[in-house]
């Protein structure tokens, strides 16, 4: 995976405490920060402290960083950690009486804790397949997200965009093509 030229300057410059290319950093992923948190704890006021105290905690030790990589993975690593800290704490809990929500924190904890799953990595994939469905024509980008993601067979997407079926192959092939081309390097 390659690092960006902008990625770099902008972990030089918070090393050097640029408190705007922290704020840019921040604004750009506060949103992604808090959805990777929220997803653990289903519990958003407790994802957004989580989250603010993460980038706290990314300032602070801003000393500490390698001016050589990007800001991403270290954010990520410390909204990990405080994560999994909150989990066990609310497993461990004795407020928490229901055997139900028990159990989902704690797959919720195991999943959090399974380092197979590379959450930068696949933040990063979606952005790239997100920016390459912008880029390509409408109706490509549309029939593979009815297909793909809505789950509409070819001939459902025909239907509803009163077009053929062929044409809808067509429009998800090439759109297929597309990314393949886009992700070349990333993958």
């Amino acid at each position: 995976m390659k690092i960006s030229q902008k990625e770099l300057e902008i972990t030089r410059a918070v090393i050097n405490s640029d408190k705007k290319a922290f704020e840019y950093f921040y604004t750009g992923e506060y949103k992604r920060a808090l959805f990777y948190v929220n997803q653990y704890l289903n519990d958003l006021l407790l994802a957004e402290d989580i989250t603010q105290d993460s980038f706290a905690t990314l300032w602070d030790k801003r000393v500490l960083l390698d001016p050589s990589l990007p800001l991403l993975p270290y954010l990520y690593s410390i909204l990990k950690n405080k994560s999994l800290n909150e989990l066990r704490r609310i497993s461990n809990s004795r407020r928490l009486n229901d055997e139900i929500k028990r159990r989902e924190y704690k797959a919720n904890l195991v999943a959090l804790t399974d380092d197979s799953s590379d959450t930068v990595v696949r933040f990063q994939l979606e952005e790239f397949i997100s920016s390459a469905l912008k880029e390509m024509p409408e109706k490509f980008s549309d029939s593979f997200l009815q297909s793909r993601v809505n789950g509409l067979s070819y001939k459902e997407i025909a239907e509803k965009k009163e077009i053929s079926v062929k044409t809808v192959e067509y429009h998800i092939t090439q759109a297929i093509k597309y990314l393949k081309y886009k992700l070349k390097d990333f993958l």
